[in-house]
């Protein structure tokens, strides 16, 4: 916080005080969860929580996700239009076409960059992801995951 002094011509102090933004203020903690989401109403998913596990896939070099037993209640998480979503096929809002038409970095997630309709679109199915979200359920990053 920084303050600063004005002076007036008629002899009157006026103390002000700046404070930085609000996004440099608050750093807010970050939750995630693995599982399979589907469409739950206007821009929510919900997302049944599972305990994953990266692996190679044979001797290919590539890696995959594994999506293993309940890991606790469902999760209603909202999302907006400015949610960062990577998805795995390289065409926008289609279900995953498969190795080479994937789009995916070393850590087996998605990293084309898509709008939050195109989730949306994604999510009248079900689908791998991996969720970052707020303490209000609210997503900031959604990643599609690879699975064998």
């Amino acid at each position: 916080m920084r303050s600063a002094f004005l002076g007036a011509a008629t002899g009157l102090a006026v103390l002000l005080t700046i404070a930085p933004p609000a996004s440099a203020q608050s750093t807010t903690k970050t939750r995630v969860v693995y599982g399979w989401a589907v469409r739950s109403g206007n821009s929510a998913m919900t997302i049944v929580p599972r305990g994953a596990t990266r692996s190679q896939v044979g001797e290919s070099g590539l890696y995959a996700w594994e999506l293993r037993g309940r890991k606790g209640a469902p999760l209603t998480i909202r999302y907006t239009g400015g949610v960062d979503f990577r998805q795995v096929n390289r065409v926008c809002g289609r279900p995953s076409a498969g190795h080479p038409y994937d789009t995916h970095d070393g850590n087996a997630y998605g990293t084309r960059k898509c709008s939050a309709a195109h989730l949306g679109k994604l999510l009248k199915g079900r689908i791998p992801v991996r969720v970052e979200y707020t303490g209000t359920l609210v997503a900031v990053r959604v990643r599609e995951l690879v699975l064998p």
